[in-house]
């Protein structure tokens, strides 16, 4: 499946963030970072909750890391960027969205910015929620019901579905 030029978009700005912080990879918290300097969904429902994510950019600054030339993705990052497409078809979407992306790490129980966002008090189904108060969605329950289940995003099930 095709990714949402908004969404390459955020995945080149997860560098900037990872660049800026000092990091030597590009993680999940790096994304929900870059999501916020641009227009989508996901970002909308994050500023609508006030969250900036100072307390995530302080945490990612503490660690003293050495800038590398080459930036990698973390496996846990790759993983959700995979299972990404898996979300853009449980809601009928021809290309990958951010907010596919956001729904992907809040379903993987192995997410760091999934569970990150747990913590904060936001969970799949409140992010779906707020996705629908923005625009239109119809999800497919049957696909919707593997990829809600962290127990079996974990799994791997989403690769074989």
């Amino acid at each position: 499946m095709e990714l949402g030029s908004e969404l390459e978009k955020i995945i080149a700005n997860s560098r900037l963030v990872a660049i800026d912080l000092n990091s030597e990879y590009i993680s999940s918290f790096h994304f929900l970072i870059a999501t916020l300097q641009s227009d989508n969904i996901a970002q909308k429902i994050f500023k609508s909750y006030d969250w900036k994510f100072q307390n995530l950019i302080e945490l990612l600054k503490s660690d003293d890391k050495k800038i590398v030339a080459k930036y990698y993705l973390t496996k846990e990052f790759d993983a959700i960027l995979r299972n990404g497409s898996f979300y853009a078809r449980i809601y009928s979407d021809i290309k990958v969205n951010p907010e596919h992306i956001v729904l992907a790490m809040l379903a993987n129980k192995n997410s760091y910015a999934g569970n990150y966002l747990n913590e904060i008090e936001m969970d799949y189904f409140k992010f779906k929620k707020e996705c629908e108060k923005i625009r239109s969605i119809k999800s497919n329950k049957f696909l919707e019901f593997f990829g809600s289940s962290k127990r079996l995003v974990s799994l791997g099930l989403l690769s074989i579905i």
